[in-house]
């Protein structure tokens, strides 16, 4: 009689919604300024781009895809590899919440996807310290600038061609199967517009073709299998320790 005057009076509990991406603050928050970011740059910068665009794939060789930039196109660079970065996290942040579901009981969402955004800021740095230094060593300057120049362009490129992946995951609840595949396919890109810049700057003869393998397969490939092993150990001992 007691339970049932206390179903009658309090009612059933309902079992809580799963967690929907789109409907987080966070996450439509950092898209917003993602769109926004991508949509200043364009209006103000759009022919500096397609300007870059000719001299990345140009045989000419220059001293820097930037030697007509400006203080103002330097920041803008910035910001869209900035944006590159927060879209790198969603990433990240995609992978680990489909491949570990425990986690999202024990981390909240919103700091989950801020430590892989930072994580990605700090890798982007790291990358750019250590081909500054490693070029700094056996080339010189001016095919280190070029380097430097066409690695963040295309880091940049990655950046907006991952943007309308992410809205899609978020906010149409794209299958992880299908992302994931579109993700590898922009990173799979991304790496062979690399490796071409890297033959054409730093070895154009075949003799060097060896010497190319190791240079990109160890600054370039190595750190990235690095990163993605490091994320998952670091998310199965959260899910263990927590």
């Amino acid at each position: 009689m007691n339970i049932l005057q206390t179903l009658l009076t309090e009612g059933m509990k309902g079992e809580p919604l799963p967690y929907m991406p789109r409907l987080d603050w966070v996450n439509t928050s950092l898209l917003f300024l993602c769109i926004f970011m991508v949509c200043y740059v364009l209006s103000k910068e759009r022919s500096h781009l397609q300007q870059q665009i000719r001299y990345f794939f140009s045989a000419k060789e220059r001293g820097s895809f930037f030697d007509d930039a400006t203080a103002t196109d330097m920041r803008h660079t910035l910001v869209l590899i900035f944006h590159t970065c927060i879209l790198l996290g969603f990433c990240a942040y995609h992978y680990c919440t489909h491949s570990f579901p425990a986690l999202l009981n024990e981390v909240n969402h919103a700091l989950l996807l801020g430590i892989f955004v930072v994580v990605m800021i700090v890798y982007m740095l790291a990358k750019w310290g250590i081909y500054s230094f490693v070029n700094w060593v056996f080339f010189d300057k001016t095919r280190n600038m070029l380097w430097v120049n066409s690695y963040f362009f295309v880091v940049i490129w990655l950046g907006l061609i991952l943007l309308p992946v992410i809205l899609l995951v978020v906010y149409f609840s794209l299958t992880p199967s299908t992302s994931f595949l579109l993700i590898a396919l922009a990173v799979f890109l991304a790496k062979i517009l690399l490796f071409y810049r890297c033959f054409s700057n730093f070895f154009q003869r075949i003799h060097g073709l060896f010497h190319l393998i190791l240079y990109f397969c160890t600054l370039e490939i190595l750190p990235d299998l690095l990163l993605w092993k490091g994320i998952i150990l670091s998310c199965n001992n959260l899910i263990l320790n927590i």
